[in-house]
């Protein structure tokens, strides 16, 4: 059963001379996502990775209706939500949750610890109130923090336990999918590694599924079931992880895995008889800097079924992709 399918997502924003306006009014219009598509399967973990900038937030923030679709549609347990309806916006955040990548800037500093956990309880309106401190200290407990920490303020924490406050805040009403938003890349090493266990017992125990961004293809590795590469706002292969960081198909996934230690080098080979023209300012979004570029890349390419729900929106692939039509990732991506 799919947790969560996401059809051709387009969100856009105001620019203006080459910068995003988030609040006023601009002269142009930007599509910092563009006509993406995946799904995620209940119990599995879809990992998202790709530079800086790309994009991976803005998928996170639509998924739980902080940004509206400018196109495209996102599907929660066969659900279409209208974004424009408060009642589907409340379906969404009744089924998925959000940790942040900043534990610091999401955890209001003015409240303890249990109004934090508290105020999700008050907002579901799901439970009597006098169950909130037993179901709060339940939390608490299942993500690995002392009861002591109830009473504390997010000043007196450490950062691996303000990461906990925000999962036992996105916990403590139930959930069917967390989207996890870098929730490691502020942590130092050895505390990443305790969150991250934390997040895979919390997966099989409360048997849920994950949206896991990241920019660390070792964390991707380790936490994720299927992968998808995104470069400015386009999703550029999808697969299982493993044969995505094994044997990538993308130009740029390429490149992406060749600058992780471990990870054997891949390189394209170009086909023959393919012209180079350089790049557009249409068509695929990665022709300026990629070394393979020719005369089809002025189009912007589907998504090829490579098989073994491998997929790579790149013309190199058009060839041996020619036999299966199918261009959209199945369940499994």
């Amino acid at each position: 059963m799919n947790i969560v399918e996401v059809d051709n997502l387009t969100v856009t924003f105001r620019v203006r001379g080459g910068s995003l306006l988030l609040f006023e009014r601009g002269s142009g219009m930007m599509n910092v996502v563009n006509d993406v598509s995946f799904r995620i399967r209940q119990g599995e973990t879809f990992g998202l990775a790709g530079e800086t900038g790309s994009g991976k937030s803005v998928i996170a923030w639509a998924l739980v209706g902080l940004f509206k679709p400018r196109q495209g549609s996102v599907k929660i347990l066969g659900k279409e939500i209208d974004f424009r309806k408060k009642a589907d916006l409340t379906y969404l955040r009744e089924n998925v949750g959000i940790v942040f990548q900043d534990p610091v800037g999401s955890l209001n500093p003015r409240l303890r610890v249990k109004e934090i956990v508290k105020e999700s309880l008050v907002a579901s309106k799901s439970f009597d109130r006098r169950d909130y401190d037993s179901r709060i200290e339940e939390v608490i407990d299942l993500v690995g923090l002392r009861k002591s920490c109830l009473v504390a303020f997010p000043r007196e924490l450490s950062g691996g336990e303000k990461q906990r406050v925000s999962l036992a805040r996105a916990l403590v009403v139930p959930k069917k999918m967390l989207v996890l938003d870098e929730p490691t890349s502020s942590l130092d090493v050895s505390v990443q590694a305790q969150v991250l266990n934390t997040l895979k017992e919390l997966k099989s125990k409360l048997h849920l599924s994950y949206f896991f961004i990241t920019h660390d293809i070792n964390v991707i590795k380790y936490m994720s079931d299927s992968l998808g590469i995104l470069y400015y706002g386009k999703l550029m292969e999808v697969g299982r992880t493993y044969d995505v960081v094994t044997n990538p198909k993308h130009p740029f996934t390429v490149r992406l895995m060749s600058n992780v230690p471990g990870i054997k080098r891949v390189e394209l080979q170009k086909e023959d008889g393919l012209s180079e023209k350089g790049s557009s300012s249409t068509g695929c979004v990665y022709s300026k800097v990629c070394p393979h570029v020719f005369e089809k890349c002025v189009n912007s390419p589907p998504m090829f079924n490579l098989g073994s729900d491998q997929y790579a929106a790149c013309f190199l692939h058009e060839s041996e992709a020619i036999q299966n039509r199918d261009t959209k990732p199945r369940s499994e991506a």
